[in-house]
């Protein structure tokens, strides 16, 4: 008998399989707003790399996987704009235009950060980079930071931030 229930429990605890639980961990903290309180986690590589090579697309003129990855309308911040304008999607018009006083543009790329706010059904990706605007053999150089919010593979706003490098 004891040899017999020796064996049951030997057994319960060789079929026991061990169950590995992932933790998302929080880390930072929303200061103002409707969202005072909240905490960050770390967003989806898939995220960042979706952002970082539509940042990308825009330099080398690729609107077409810009449109790919956007959601129909996308509202755009950028400071010399003063507020967020929706353009709509397909964006090929909007996107020549803005880029239609230079020559080229080139970018490159110092990070990609996916965050995720507590409670929210999105994403955001911080994105730094350089930009050179080349205009009639002159270079402009900015420090550009780019926080693009997404959905489901798609980017729906997009707010930048930039400053002038000597």
């Amino acid at each position: 008998m004891k040899k017999i229930l020796l064996l049951i429990i030997t057994t319960t605890f060789i079929s026991c399989e061990t169950k590995t639980i992932e933790v998302e961990k929080s880390a930072g903290m929303v200061y103002n707003g409707p969202n005072k309180g909240k905490s960050y986690m770390i967003g989806s590589d898939e995220n960042a790399k979706i952002a970082a090579n539509a940042i990308l697309a825009y330099a080398d003129g690729n609107f077409d996987y810009m449109n790919e990855v956007s959601a129909d309308t996308v509202m755009f911040f950028e400071p010399s704009m003063g507020k967020a304008i929706p353009v709509v999607n397909p964006a090929n018009e909007f996107l020549s235009q803005i880029q239609s006083p230079y020559d080229s543009i080139t970018r490159s790329i110092w990070n990609a950060i996916p965050l995720k706010r507590e409670g929210d059904d999105f994403e955001t990706v911080l994105v730094s980079f350089i930009e050179n605007r080349y205009k009639d053999g002159e270079v402009e150089r900015l420090r550009v930071m780019d926080k693009i919010f997404m959905r489901d593979g798609k980017f729906f706003r997009v707010n930048q931030w930039n400053g002038i490098i000597d």
